[in-house]
């Protein structure tokens, strides 16, 4: 329902790297990302079985961006259950990398940067009659996460690599002045706002999720510039079923490509 044939969503990025095969330890033997193909500077992942891709691209001498121009704050991946949440903190906890966790009435989330800095978010949407509204908008304030709770939820065969039923829940970008794009992403993505617009950030969604695109420019401001050959977010796709356009480039510099992946 809310990443299907139907709705306006996120289904891969591509992300320029420095090391492919640093990168590749990460994804593949750490969080168990299965391989779909792979040539000298890229290899290519599946994310869940749903048509939802992560590729990395190798770029030798490209350039490093600024900490506060526009790119990829986090890509959200979604479990299918708690237990796997779970089962990937334990993972996670025993190769020892940083996490920070949080809890929503909407959702149970996990934080952490791949090698190269690029932030993930693994979490779990709760059922849907639990989520909170005010005036027909997602509520997300952030609590500290319950890891005691958490935990009870850990299988006897842990983490065993990314389920089948996983994928891109929805894409968060560091974005230049929020009034300067605002018409931009409310226009040209078929999105809705879906939670309480601030002065920073802005959230939006279809099919009455919670968030299928978040932009906040909390610590960003420049414009996104040659993304073919900068370090970190190269281009990000995006379903959207009632457009047949394929490249976009908005005020903020980020690329993305339509339709570019089939829905299954």
């Amino acid at each position: 329902m809310f990443h299907n044939q139907s709705a306006h969503f996120v289904n891969g990025i591509t992300l320029n790297v420095r090391d492919k095969e640093a990168m590749k330890q990460f994804y593949e033997h750490i969080l168990g990302l299965n391989v779909v193909n792979e040539s000298y500077s890229i290899v290519h992942y599946e994310i869940g079985n749903s048509n939802h891709f992560l590729t990395l691209k190798q770029i030798n001498h490209g350039r490093e961006p600024l900490t506060s121009e526009a790119g990829l704050f986090h890509l959200a991946i979604r479990l299918p259950s708690k237990k796997d949440l779970a089962d990937l903190l334990v993972q996670l906890s025993e190769n020892d990398l940083p996490i920070n966790g949080g809890e929503h009435d909407i959702t149970t989330s996990l934080f952490l940067e791949d090698p190269e800095g690029n932030g993930l978010e693994f979490y779990v949407d709760h059922p849907i009659e639990d989520w909170v509204f005010e005036d027909d908008k997602a509520v997300l304030e952030t609590r500290p996460i319950n890891v005691p709770n958490l935990l009870t939820y850990v299988s006897n065969e842990k983490w065993q690599g990314i389920p089948d039923e996983t994928i891109i829940g929805y894409i968060n970008l560091k974005t230049i002045e929020l009034k300067r794009v605002i018409s931009y992403y409310k226009n040209f993505f078929g999105l809705e706002a879906s939670s309480l617009e601030t002065n920073t950030a802005l959230y939006l969604s279809s099919n009455g999720y919670h968030q299928h695109i978040v932009v906040n420019n909390w610590f960003s401001r420049i414009k996104r510039i040659e993304n073919h050959k900068t370090y970190g977010l190269a281009c990000v796709d995006y379903h959207y079923p009632e457009t047949t356009h394929k490249n976009i480039t908005g005020p903020d510099g980020i690329m993305f490509r339509f339709n570019f992946y089939k829905v299954m």
